[in-house]
């Protein structure tokens, strides 16, 4: 039986960047590993932060069902934003807990984090085509709050030529939906400013992120658009098999 593991999509890859989620899908099948996407709704952060609890409660509890269920076998559960992964893993718990959501709660991993692991356990197709590339790497606040700072820099290194010469773990600003408001968009602007200053302050090629509004903050103040590490994993692939064709 092929291996399998469980998508969670999100908001940002279902709506605003599918090509986030269609990365991770051929990352997966390039290592052997079958993505199953289960019906989901939003994982009801930003109603959370909104003080919608009941529609919070809702959305989690429909989709800790969901992902419970198709999980069952024991599969993993692998997410591409990091909101959505606190979310499930952790914020959801203390307001929601349930059977299920304990059960999704132990199963959810961060792509890179998983992609890492796979690798330390030599599991993990490193076949990458040499990418010269100097990346600066900014780690989510979602990310950093839960330990998962060195992982994503560690999977990046995997890809032969690629450098990351820059690496930032100050909080973007953005907050979620926080700086999206009109009320708090001087304040979000000067907690971006060091975020803002160190990416135009160097000379890398690519800005890399996982999360989809640091990825608006910096392009709101730099005008470069970060770019997720699932996608670039996936590209030093794709150039691989293009090289092996030729």
């Amino acid at each position: 039986m092929a291996e399998k593991i469980i998508y969670f999509a999100g908001c940002f890859a279902n709506y605003y960047d599918p090509e986030i989620g269609k990365a991770l899908i051929e990352v997966m099948e390039r290592n052997g590993i079958e993505v199953l996407v289960p019906e989901q709704k939003c994982c009801g952060m930003p109603m959370m932060a909104n003080s919608n609890v009941k529609g919070a409660a809702k959305n989690f509890n429909y989709n800790v069902k969901s992902l419970a269920r198709a999980a069952s076998p024991g599969y993993d559960i692998i997410t591409t934003c990091p909101s959505c992964n606190l979310m499930l893993r952790k914020e959801g718990l203390p307001f929601f807990d349930s059977e299920e959501a304990s059960f999704v709660s132990s199963h959810v991993y961060d792509a890179g984090e998983y992609l890492l692991r796979l690798h330390n356990q030599s599991r993990l197709d490193t076949h990458f085509r040499e990418t010269p590339l100097k990346v600066f790497y900014h780690n989510p606040c979602h990310l950093k709050v839960q330990n998962i700072t060195k992982e994503p820099v560690a999977l990046l290194k995997l890809i032969p030529g690629l450098e990351v010469s820059g690496v930032n773990t100050s909080c973007c600003g953005m907050g979620g939906s926080y700086g999206m408001k009109k009320d708090n968009y001087a304040l979000s602007v000067e907690i971006a400013r060091k975020v803002w200053e160190e990416v135009k302050s160097t000379e890398e090629d690519r800005v890399v992120t996982e999360c989809g509004g640091c990825n608006l903050q910096i392009e709101a103040g730099t005008g470069i658009r970060g770019v997720h590490p699932i996608i670039l994993l996936n590209e030093a692939y794709r150039s691989s098999e293009a090289s092996e064709a030729a």
